[in-house]
């Protein structure tokens, strides 16, 4: 009986498990309904992944790049500076220095109105009027609700209604949630003929062929 050869995973494998976006897709995720522009998303991106050596270096970004760069967007979002950012993120490496991407990491909660960061069992404020200060971890809410995490880690990403991001399925792409049809297949054909056609033609719901519709207008 012939034996099953042993799979590896090689660099090649692994990173398409680990979703692959450029600057571009990555800046159409994060900046839909917002007014960050794409030079901004490439400045902040810098917080979570180290610039490129050389002019013509091509920047690919991973799921867990992706997630903290909306991390830093969301904290943005929440008034705080980019100096700030840069600090908590300083702080999430010297305490967790195994964490490859902290910002990725299950540690983010809010009340409404401030955000804290869970430190080794303790949640501390780092945006708000009160930062240093401590809170009761049960008290508040992720800052991240739609996000999955799996042992701490981000997974997969619930971008809007019907429309999801799981690094394992079509290399990341945005697709309809528990499908693997990506949403730019569901648009293109939009372009060309009806939602009803459409939806008959991938075998998805009439409302699900909207949610992409939805979603891609608000991408620039």
């Amino acid at each position: 009986m012939a034996s099953v050869p042993e799979q590896h995973e090689t660099p090649v494998s692994r990173a398409l498990d680990e979703g692959i976006y450029s600057l571009r897709q990555a800046a159409d995720i994060v900046s839909r309904s917002r007014d960050f522009t794409r030079s901004q998303v490439r400045r902040w991106l810098t917080v979570v992944k180290p610039p490129s050596q050389g002019a013509n270096r091509r920047v690919t970004i991973s799921f867990l790049d992706l997630i903290g760069l909306e991390m830093v967007c969301r904290f943005r979002d929440e008034g705080a500076s980019l100096q700030r950012v840069r600090k908590v993120l300083k702080g999430m490496q010297a305490r967790f220095p195994e964490l490859r991407h902290p910002l990725a990491e299950e540690a983010f909660y809010t009340d409404g109105h401030s955000v804290w960061i869970d430190f080794d069992g303790h949640v501390e404020e780092i945006v708000g009027n009160l930062q240093g200060h401590m809170a009761i971890r049960e008290a508040i809410k992720s800052f991240a609700e739609e996000i999955r995490f799996v042992d701490g880690r981000a997974t997969s990403w619930s971008l809007a209604a019907l429309i999801e991001v799981d690094p394992r399925v079509s290399f990341g792409d945005p697709v309809i949630r528990g499908t693997r049809i990506p949403v730019r297949s569901i648009v293109s054909c939009l372009e060309v003929d009806s939602p009803e056609r459409v939806a008959r033609g991938f075998e998805v719901s009439l409302e699900e062929v909207e949610a992409c519709a939805a979603f891609a207008s608000q991408a620039r």
